[in-house]
């Protein structure tokens, strides 16, 4: 079972830097060329200079963005923009958000160290791919600056809140951060410091399974770290900091728990032509049109997308090219032979929309190879069906195929199973920033347990 500790954080020093919406980021992974340069001309201590750096020309192999990001983050340190908490510490975090429907909703969750373990241990379960060429970059960054820049999301159950409670009844009076970013999200956090409040969660912590929402990449890197470290320093005892992982934990029980779906956005799909496409798919799907000119493409949208969003517990994808002059509906259709593509499958994976998109849809019915599933650079991820249509429109895309959510009892489910999802099959909303808190990986240090 999971074992959590607290640590000494790293934070920001707020006399300096005054404005924290200025210095945080997204993760990584969400951060478009776009926004990695409105960052970096954002704030000068802002920490995509950490996360995301830019190459520039000249760039070898011991000067390079990754260097230049330890080279920062030891700065940052010797100026005082980055001071490290005195105390073994949980942070309470609490972000406030509206969701897609206007509702207003908060999300409660803590940052601690989670011991690392292999996903067979089953303490700590996955549910999607990773990229090997994002890890290999991950862990040069890890490597250059020896701490952890990013928490992974996880989650647990605690249906009782006994968590949760424990760390509201915890807080210091104040908060460390407390601001708004420029999304209009509220971000507060407060330290927890306690020593039976820490025990008293800790333990409660033993009996939970963690489940990965988000960051993948990062837990996959810091195994990987963690092995070249235990190599570099066998001495080392099992409370090294390099045996454990920045993480940011909330239960899943909780209503301000949002996860967006991920749409499929293919800059080039040679084999696409979409009336053929739609002559092959009809044996699978009922296929429902919604045609539209200039003056009715805006009521065609939104009744396209009212019913992509009904399919209750059916498996509805929608598809999507600009000069179609239609928005196209697939709804699966369970009285033909899905043999072909779920014979190899759990059940588990049959009932995600994710999966049908990627095994029949894309593998089956349009032959798409595995290596372009697996290339970041032909297909790309959008959560907001809006922004994906109109990127299509604008020539960014050729194709768009849009789908549904997945649950949380889903990913509950697969996970449990042992089984993994394709990438990037969900979207946990409001992503987690960087820039609240950082954990240094001194080899020589040890974590308070």
């Amino acid at each position: 079972m999971p074992e959590i500790a607290p640590f000494k954080g790293l934070l920001y020093n707020q006399k300096l830097i005054t404005n924290m919406a200025e210095v945080i980021t997204p993760p990584f992974d969400v951060i478009s060329p776009e926004e990695q340069e409105m960052y970096h001309n954002r704030h000068p201590k802002n920490i995509i200079r950490l996360i995301l750096g830019q190459s520039k020309p000249g760039d070898n192999e011991h000067n390079n963005w990754y260097t230049r990001a330890a080279n920062t983050l030891e700065l940052w340190q010797r100026e005082g923009i980055l001071l490290l908490d005195p105390t073994p510490t949980f942070y309470d975090y609490e972000i406030s958000y509206q969701e897609q429907t206007n509702v207003a909703r908060t999300r409660q969750g803590f940052i601690c160290l989670v011991r690392l373990e292999d996903f067979s241990h089953g303490s700590v379960l996955p549910h999607e791919r990773t990229y090997e060429v994002t890890k290999s970059e991950r862990l040069r960054l890890m490597s250059a600056c020896k701490a952890n820049l990013s928490q992974v999301f996880a989650l647990y159950s605690d249906p009782d809140r006994i968590v949760s409670q424990s760390l509201r009844q915890g807080r210091e009076e104040g908060a460390v951060l407390d601001f708004r970013d420029s999304s209009g999200i509220h971000h507060r956090m407060w330290r927890v410091t306690q020593a039976e409040v820490i025990q008293s969660v800790t333990a409660t912590m033993k009996d939970k399974v963690l489940f990965i929402a988000d960051g993948h990449h990062r837990y996959e890197t810091a195994l990987n770290y963690q092995k070249l470290m235990q190599e570099k320093h066998p001495e080392r005892g099992k409370r090294a900091s390099f045996n454990f992982v920045l993480m940011y934990l909330a239960d899943m029980n909780q209503e301000g728990l949002s996860i967006y779906p991920t749409h499929r956005m293919f800059v080039d799909l040679p084999q696409f032509q979409m009336a053929a496409f739609l002559a092959r798919a009809a044996d699978y799907f009922e296929v429902v049109r919604f045609p539209f000119d200039g003056s009715s493409r805006k009521q065609a949208l939104e009744e396209f997308l009212n019913s992509l969003h009904s399919a209750g517990d059916r498996h509805f994808i929608g598809v999507y090219e600009s000069q179609a002059g239609q928005f196209v509906l697939l709804k699966l259709r369970e009285d033909v032979n899905h043999e072909f593509w779920r014979s190899h499958m759990q059940p588990p994976l049959q009932k995600l929309d994710v999966v049908v998109l990627t095994e029949l849809i894309l593998k089956g019915l349009l032959n798409v190879e595995e290596g372009t599933l697996n290339d970041e650079t032909r297909i790309k991820y959008r959560h907001d069906a809006y922004e994906a249509i109109e990127q299509v429109d604008r020539g960014l895309f050729q194709v768009a195929f849009l789908i549904n959510h997945t649950r949380i009892e889903q990913l509950q489910e697969v996970a449990n199973s042992r089984l993994i999802m394709p990438h990037k099959s969900t979207y946990f909303y409001p992503k987690v920033i960087d820039g609240s808190v950082l954990n240094l990986l001194d080899p020589l240090e040890d974590v308070p347990i």
